[in-house]
């Protein structure tokens, strides 16, 4: 991903690009014209042999190819077939070296039939002039896949056949886009200081992250404390003090505040290059927007309190339940004796750990004498079912002792209930 600086950066075209590429690889015009041959005008070519040719470019870099002339029955050229490559020569399939020799340039590349491509080789085969076109596009589908590629391409006459290098030009540009994607999707970009120069480059998603006009260009070291948090800024100092002074890795946390009031978190990863002496020299790192896993980690943090105060109170809320149920309903250590009955009392919750509840029962001798038996269930758990309960309990008790006959006690419980409605419950009583 190309980035911004404070001086002015060189542009190329992509032929630029090539020529750079290719002088640097070797493969200059002055040495194509220095094994080119003239082609034989009367429809017979005379190529070097293979042999020869491959260890010559098995002494080469980058990708280059011997192409010899396949001749129709007029003497006309139909085809090219590649006799020899350079071993780190690949195309657009991904087949390298000595795997391109023996492929036909129109059965493996059709798309280059009556191109550009194709009438420069035929030039080059005619007047031996050196051909170097423009970028040239060719697609190919792979597994039912199109890929789309782009070649600058360069051909010489060489004995009667043409002596072809070609830079990709894509590959950079999908490894920038590809680049370009990571830094979006991770939130993060890099960001270079030349120290020496006093330059800065950043790639585009830094200006993203500190919502920053790309035409204002990057934030010096200067500048950086306008976007940090007052709070912040201290420990910031501490470790690029430690970065620019000492040239030691940095990785730090801190907030900066962007146009709009905005607080967002931002880590920087750093590292210094240093010279002869030690001094620090450049600076290569990374920023990384951190504000959506730091507000989410926050969100986390605010349910779990909410949930371990929600979990305290229903802690005191159950053990005040359970406390008030004893208090009201004790279970008897004994057996107890009633009107010459023997009365147990066992109670078995239906869910474990859920006993505190709306289940209750009382048993009394009356003042007649008679035993008064009563087992009810209010619906529900907790300080609602428990006030319930003890509310019907003592009702038919007291009601009970005064001599109110069962048919009323339960005609007058079912009335008090009436007025209760948001609680279901039963009542069995003998």
């Amino acid at each position: 991903m190309a980035g911004d600086r404070r001086e002015a950066p060189a542009h190329g075209t992509d032929a630029d690009r090539f020529a750079e590429s290719t002088e640097a690889r070797g493969f200059s015009s002055r040495r194509f014209l220095a094994v080119r041959g003239v082609p034989n005008r009367g429809g017979r070519v005379s190529v070097p042999p293979a042999e020869a040719v491959q260890e010559i470019l098995d002494g080469l870099p980058g990708s280059a190819i011997l192409l010899a002339p396949v001749l129709g029955a007029d003497g006309e050229v139909t085809d090219f077939r590649i006799i020899a490559a350079s071993p780190d020569a690949v195309d657009v399939a991904g087949r390298r070296g000595r795997e391109l020799v023996g492929l036909s340039v129109l059965e493996t590349y059709p798309s280059v039939a009556g191109s550009e491509l194709w009438r420069g080789y035929l030039r080059v085969l005619e007047t031996g002039a050196l051909y170097e076109g423009r970028p040239f596009e060719y697609e190919e589908v792979l597994a039912g896949i199109p890929r789309r590629s782009r070649f600058a391409v360069r051909a010489a006459a060489c004995q009667g056949g043409l002596l072809v290098s070609w830079v990709r030009l894509d590959t950079g540009e999908r490894e920038q886009r590809r680049l370009a994607v990571m830094q979006r999707l991770g939130g993060m970009g890099w960001a270079d200081w030349d120290l020496v120069r006093d330059t800065i480059t950043w790639s585009n998603e830094v200006y993203v992250i500190f919502g920053r006009d790309r035409s204002l260009g990057p934030v010096t070291l200067e500048e950086l404390p306008q976007y940090v948090v007052a709070e912040d800024l201290p420990a910031l100092g501490r470790v690029v003090q430690r970065l620019l002074g000492e040239g030691r890795q940095i990785d730090h946390a801190f907030r900066i505040s962007v146009p709009g009031g905005e607080v967002r978190h931002v880590r920087i990863v750093a590292e210094a290059e240093v010279d002869a002496s030690g001094a620090p020299v450049e600076v290569h790192g990374f920023f990384q927007d951190q504000t959506a896993a730091k507000r989410a980690e926050q969100q986390l943090l605010d349910h779990e309190r909410k949930a371990l105060v929600q979990s305290g109170l229903l802690a005191a809320e159950r053990d005040l339940a359970v406390r008030l149920q004893h208090a009201l309903l004790p279970l008897p250590e004994q057996s107890l004796r009633l009107a010459g009955l023997t009365v147990n009392v066992a109670y078995r919750p239906l869910q474990e750990r859920l006993n505190v509840g709306g289940d209750w029962y009382s048993a009394m001798e009356l003042p007649d004498g008679s035993a008064l038996l009563v087992v009810g269930d209010v619906a529900g758990h907790g300080l609602d079912a428990v006030a319930t309960m003890a509310q019907l309990r003592f009702t038919a008790k007291g009601m009970a002792v005064t001599g109110t006959p069962l048919p009323q006690i339960l005609a007058r419980l079912n009335t008090l209930l009436l007025h209760n409605t948001k609680r279901n419950f039963s009542i069995f009583s003998m």
